[in-house]
């Protein structure tokens, strides 16, 4: 079963200032899915959902993939989040032509945003991996995220904080997941099938 998604915000991630939140908001619910980008890529993303372009002349590569598309009668039919590797979330792209709807390509999910907002497609996450990954509150004005959608940056920070702080619980589980990561060098190529 899928869920849509609608683009709701953009939060700062505190430390590291070239990377920023966007935060994703269940269709028609409460619960908020964090999605980390570049700064400049989600200021780009939030310009785009407010202000629907006519695209005479490709601006982005979102813009030429989107006129390629139209230029052949294919149009973007939903982005879907489907799966998360090294703190980036893997998105599938669907197309219809002809009445038909296949996937095509498998990317990460700034670019699949930033053509969804071009395109003015819906966004969808199959529902396990949403209950896996939305961010849950935990207080008042605090939030929990899982610990794989976290940059490397983040969690090397987490750990020192943890370490320094002798919680030495949470710095294990850190240093696993840097563990898993190494292990995984890229994660675009091990989760798409239709890679050469």
């Amino acid at each position: 079963m899928q869920i849509e998604l609608e683009l709701h915000a953009l939060a700062s991630t505190g430390g590291d200032a070239d990377r920023t939140m966007v935060i994703l908001r269940e269709k028609g619910g409460e619960r908020i899915l964090p999605v980390m980008m570049s700064t400049r890529r989600a200021t780009m993303l939030m310009m785009r959902s407010q202000i629907p372009l006519p695209i005479p002349v490709a601006a982005t590569v979102a813009d030429a993939y989107n006129l390629v598309l139209l230029r052949y009668d294919i149009h973007l039919a939903r982005i879907e989040f489907s799966s998360i590797a090294n703190g980036m979330f893997l998105c599938k792209v669907f197309v219809k032509h002809d009445g038909e709807e296949e996937m095509v390509e498998m990317c990460q999910a700034p670019d699949a945003l930033v053509m969804a907002a071009t395109s003015v497609c819906p966004i969808t996450i199959d529902k396990e991996l949403f209950e896996a990954q939305y961010m849950r509150k935990t207080g008042e004005h605090t939030f929990a995220v899982s610990i794989n959608t976290l940059t490397r940056k983040m969690l090397q920070e987490a750990l020192d904080h943890a370490v320094a702080t002798e919680n030495f619980e949470a710095a294990t589980q850190i240093r696993d997941e840097l563990a898993r990561r190494e292990e995984v060098k890229n994660p675009i190529e091990d989760a798409n099938p239709y890679q050469e």
